[in-house]
């Protein structure tokens, strides 16, 4: 199987509205990994909408399978003097894949500033083992170096939680802010820890803001995500990144249909 690279695959998207092929290795089953779609829907917003303020927001819908030829189609929903909402409908081969809207902002000044996140304590990731060895775990995880701090391991019985260094593998050339949110979804559902037996799990929705941007593609990132509540095949959870400085990057909460 090719592994393209991220940029690689950014670099792919072209034409009028712009198509790529959905690349096999950044799969998760039969669609295109959750977090890589919603990164390429930024590339897409990116490269269509012409000076956009900085990123601040996010929210995804996935919808349905994102497989096969892939056509992204950015929209201008609002520009304001400050701020301007974008939104991007993916379509796979079997209708729409994703509707998602980017909320960006220009800086300004304000009298209120603070910073009230902390950090889950870790050792560094070089410290620990690789979490996944070869041929383990979904196909788009091989494009990522992931390491386990604590927390439940999947079908271990123990806490829905999990916290874990991850980094890209091939960075060369990404976008970090893209690379930051194909990264930022790469940890299983927080509830896997809980379930008896394999089962096969879909995201609905990942809505996540952004405290601040990231300047390296290739950096660590400790990522944290905790199941709140899980009942009638459907769990919801909270997400957190943070950079290798103990500042948090991103937060954000998810809903995941689980069938087991």
């Amino acid at each position: 199987m090719d592994h393209p690279s991220l940029a690689t695959v950014v670099a792919s998207l072209s034409g009028d509205p712009l198509t790529l092929e959905a690349p096999p290795s950044w799969s998760q089953g039969r669609t295109l990994y959750g977090g890589m779609t919603a990164a390429l829907g930024w590339a897409a917003a990116a490269h269509t909408v012409p000076d956009l303020p900085p990123l601040r927001s996010v929210q995804a819908a996935f919808v349905g399978p994102a497989a096969g030829r892939l056509t992204l189609q950015p929209t201008v929903l609002r520009r304001g003097k400050s701020a301007t909402t974008v939104g991007v409908d993916v379509h796979g081969e079997a209708g729409l894949a994703a509707r998602l809207t980017f909320f960006c902002g220009a800086a300004r000044p304000s009298k209120v500033m603070h910073e009230r996140a902390i950090a889950p304590a870790a050792p560094a990731p070089d410290d620990l083992p690789a979490v996944l060895k070869a041929g383990q775990g979904p196909t788009f995880a091989t494009n990522y170096d992931i390491r386990h701090v604590s927390g439940g391991l999947p079908f271990s019985g123990g806490e829905p939680e999990f916290v874990m260094w991850a980094r890209m593998r091939d960075a060369d050339g990404a976008d970090p802010l893209v690379s930051l949110i194909a990264l930022a979804d790469v940890l299983p559902p927080a509830s896997m820890p809980a379930f008896p037996e394999f089962g096969v799990i879909s995201s609905l929705s990942w809505n996540f803001d952004l405290d601040r941007l990231p300047d390296d593609a290739a950096a660590w990132y400790l990522c944290h995500a905790t199941s709140q509540s899980t009942a009638d095949g459907y769990s919801r959870q909270a997400m957190s990144v943070w950079d290798a400085a103990g500042r948090r990057v991103l937060a954000g909460s998810q809903t995941v249909a689980i069938f087991v």
